[in-house]
Order: C-alpha cells, then sequence, then structure tokens
C-alpha cells in the first residue's frame, strides 16, 4: 500500500511540527533564559557598580576632611578607578553578548513561526484530503 501525495504532504507537516517544537524546546527557550539571566547579572552589576563609587567617593571625601597625606587620597582614587574600570569591560561584555544573541533569536523565532505554520497547513490539508477520500 503506497502512500498518497496528501498523506505524504501530512507526514512533512508532522515533521515540520515537530521540528519547530524542538527547536523551540531545545534551543530558543535556553537562549532566552540566557539572555534573561545576563540582563540580571547586568541589574546586579550596574547596582553594585553605582554602590562602589559612592563608597569610593565618601572614602576620599572623609580623607579630604580630615586632611590625610595626598598620597592616601591618591590611593583611594586609583583604587576607585581601577574597581569602576572592572565594572567597565564587564558591561561591555555583556552588551556585546546582547548584540549578538539578538538577531539570532528574532531570526529563530521567525523560523519556528513558518515551520509551525506551514506544518500545521500541511498536516489540516492532509486530514481534510483523508475525510474526503473516505466520504467518497
Amino acid at each position: 500500500m503506497g502512500f498518497r501525495v496528501y498523506q505524504l504532504g501530512e507526514l512533512f507537516g508532522i515533521i515540520l511540527l515537530l521540528g519547530s517544537t524542538a527547536m523551540q524546546m531545545f534551543y530558543l527557550d535556553p537562549l532566552k533564559r540566557e539572555i534573561e539571566w545576563r540582563l540580571a547579572a547586568f541589574s546586579n552589576q550596574q547596582s553594585a557598580q553605582v554602590e562602589i563609587k559612592a563608597i569610593y567617593d565618601s572614602r576620599i571625601i572623609l580623607l579630604q576632611a580630615l586632611n590625610a597625606p595626598a598620597d592616601k587620597i591618591a590611593a583611594a582614587e586609583s583604587a576607585r578607578e581601577e574597581s569602576l574600570n572592572r565594572f567597565k569591560t564587564a558591561d561591555a561584555n555583556i552588551s556585546d553578548f546582547m548584540i549578538a544573541k539578538e538577531s539570532v533569536e528574532d531570526n529563530l523565532q521567525y523560523i519556528v513561526m513558518v515551520l509551525f505554520a506551514i506544518g500545521t497547513l500541511l498536516a489540516g490539508f492532509g486530514r481534510v484530503m483523508e475525510m474526503r477520500a473516505h466520504r467518497n
């Protein structure tokens, strides 16, 4: 017993549905989670960056108010710059990741939607043709 063309279309449609679901589950959802985690880390980093800057600024102001030696004030300013530069590198790394992955995520979402739509249409068409064949 051979397959009819519409039955092969229905089978191909089901394969497309399964493929789009698998792409959604095994690649797109983990990618979204990773992006969300990195955004959360970025938010925490931004808060920490503001706090560290405020702490060092307070320390420098306190040292100046106590007429501390210039080398102690310079050391505190140097430590502040060093700490803030580490955050700038991390900020750049996160933004580079986000820029690189945003287009990938968008394209994969379009592919999943197209595969799902075509698969649904083919499977539905196959079912309609099967019902028509049984009616005749």
